[in-house]
């Protein structure tokens, strides 16, 4: 079942038993967090998901999640543009000690009464994704915040004497 209206709320263990899928678009202005950590709101998030069970009786998801998001360069605090590209391989489980036994290549979900709700994970999975800290290449930034950002205009112009010269001098005669 691919399409592009995607469920507010999914079941994933109905969707994992039937072997079915979805695909769509997720404004980036509905995501609250997200919003406050990104320079623009503006765009959409695509994700496309595959069900199913696994030999273990799991329920599992791989996909990909795919977001163009504007965040603030570091050197000019302007914005800057950040493509993401997600391999996605999701577990879902029903409580955090669950997860806990979940193999470390699956991702853990945790359903609530046994639902997911679609913008919070996609939501989750886009801020652990983002940057850590993001730059422009140095020719899109500012050239004044580049001159100011550099880290060899931070060092000090005259050197420091030496306080234990003295000492040496002292040895030496």
């Amino acid at each position: 079942m691919l399409n592009d209206t995607l469920p507010k709320y999914f079941d994933p263990r109905k969707y994992a038993s039937n072997e079915q899928a979805f695909e769509g678009y997720l404004p980036l202005n509905e995501f609250k967090e997200l919003c406050a950590i990104l320079a623009s709101d503006e765009g959409n998030a695509f994700i496309h998901l595959d069900f199913r069970v696994d030999e273990d009786r799991r329920y599992i998801a791989t996909g990909l999640l795919t977001a163009q998001v504007q965040v603030v360069c570091q050197r000019c605090m302007g914005a800057v543009t950040h493509d993401l590209a997600l391999d996605l391989s999701l577990g879902f489980v029903y409580d955090e000690d669950h997860a806990k036994n979940l193999p470390y290549n699956y991702d853990p979900v945790v359903m609530t009464d046994g639902e997911v709700i679609l913008a919070d994970m996609v939501e989750q999975e886009i801020i652990l994704a983002l940057p850590i800290v993001a730059y422009h290449e140095e020719s899109g930034c500012n050239p004044t915040a580049v001159k100011y950002a550099s880290s060899t205009d931070d060092a000090p112009d005259d050197e420091k004497p030496n306080p234990f010269s003295i000492l040496a001098q002292l040895k030496a005669k």
